[in-house]
């Protein structure tokens, strides 16, 4: 009989910060693995701050600065708060309340920005509100996910341990917002096999593979700029999908294999799902744990009101030969590790997220 003190000792972390940078890996059916993270972007947030904390560009006595509706604000929040740092995170109607809450009782203050402003660009809004904080705390510092390379640097991490634990015959699979999780985790994945492939998800009315700016009821992937973060020739293909399909897709991730997550997570699984039948081990990326949705995509008559539970959903995707033709509920693009000029005939926007806003505006008023 094995004694328990045979057992190899568990780690003992030093922050609840460092406990959660590293996801579970769970095999949920054979050639489908979830890359399950209680809080995916706490590893950026983490490893941003304390870089700049190393390299004395962030001073620990001025605030931390940055605009999020979700889980990066959340991920700073933590980080702040262990190592004392005031923060302002600058958001919108988005934001769910029991976030709200959780920043403010970390010691964070947040600013909600547009919610009057019907037909407005929000993210723009967003930044505009930032750029006045910047302005009003000189020593501030801004982690600038959106288009700070060492976004994609934190995620080195996480692919040796896909290359440890799975090997190099995967394809990863991941919904894309600034576009650091999916480019950082290939871009490393890629240093030991250039063929691993990458499939990026993303929603209907987001800009980020040429489709039309839009509503997004889907939040938490999608974007109305274009991040620097996003390196569109890390893709082999692309899909879009509609809420509906992702959340039932969320509800059946926890249904069937306990898995509690949010949307974000469910639209990468239904992807992944249909994926895993050509033949390699299919990893898909879950973001965050679903607490933040129990009022919403885990509530039936939340559901019902929306429209979501009695919706006609799409058993598999439609291929689009172009972004143009991409049609809801769900299409997909065989996107190659094109440009997105090669891919969708335009020239992707130049600059920053920062740079991107002050040209919108300079076109409004012309």
């Amino acid at each position: 009989m094995t004694s328990i003190f045979d057992e190899p000792s568990a780690r003992i972390y030093d922050s609840f910060s460092s406990a959660m940078d590293h996801p579970d890996l769970i095999q949920l059916r054979p050639g489908l693995v979830a890359a399950a993270f209680r809080l995916m972007k706490l590893v950026p947030a983490k490893y941003i701050v304390e870089k700049a904390l190393a390299e004395g560009q962030l001073d620990p006595g001025m605030p931390v600065l940055e605009t999020s509706s979700g889980t990066f604000a959340m991920g700073l929040g933590i980080v702040c708060a262990e190592k004392r740092i005031p923060f302002h995170i600058v958001s919108d109607a988005a934001i769910d309340e029991r976030l709200q809450a959780r920043l403010q009782q970390l010691g964070g203050r947040v600013q909600i920005v547009g919610s009057n402003a019907a037909g407005s660009n929000v993210q723009v809004l967003r930044l505009e509100a930032l750029q006045e904080q910047l302005r009003n705390n000189p020593g501030g510092f801004w982690p600038r996910q959106y288009d700070n390379l060492d976004n994609q640097c934190a995620y080195r991490g996480f692919a040796a341990q896909l290359i440890r634990s799975l090997g190099k015959d995967i394809v990863l699979v991941g919904t894309v917002g600034s576009g650091a999780s999916t480019c950082g985790t290939i871009k490393a994945l890629r240093e030991t096999d250039a063929s691993i492939k990458l499939v990026g998800v993303d929603t209907f009315g987001s800009v980020l593979f040429g489709l039309p700016v839009g509503p997004r009821k889907l939040r938490g992937l999608g974007n109305s700029i274009y991040p620097n973060n996003l390196d569109h020739s890390c893709f082999d293909q692309v899909h879009w999908v509609s809420p509906a399909e992702a959340y039932a897709s969320t509800r059946r991730l926890h249904a069937q294999y306990g898995l509690y997550c949010g949307p974000t997570s469910g639209a990468a699984f239904m992807v992944a799902e249909w994926l895993r039948e050509q033949g390699k081990t299919v990893v898909f990326i879950a973001p965050d744990e679903g607490h933040r949705y129990a009022d919403s995509v885990y509530d039936d008559a939340w559901m019902r009101a929306g429209g979501y539970a009695d919706a006609v959903l799409a058993a598999a995707p439609d291929k689009a030969f172009s972004p143009q033709t991409a049609t809801a509920p769900w299409a997909y693009l065989d996107w190659e590790r094109g440009s997105y000029q090669q891919v969708t005939g335009r020239p992707r926007p130049p600059g920053s997220a920062l740079e991107q806003v002050r040209d919108s505006k300079a076109s409004a008023v012309a």
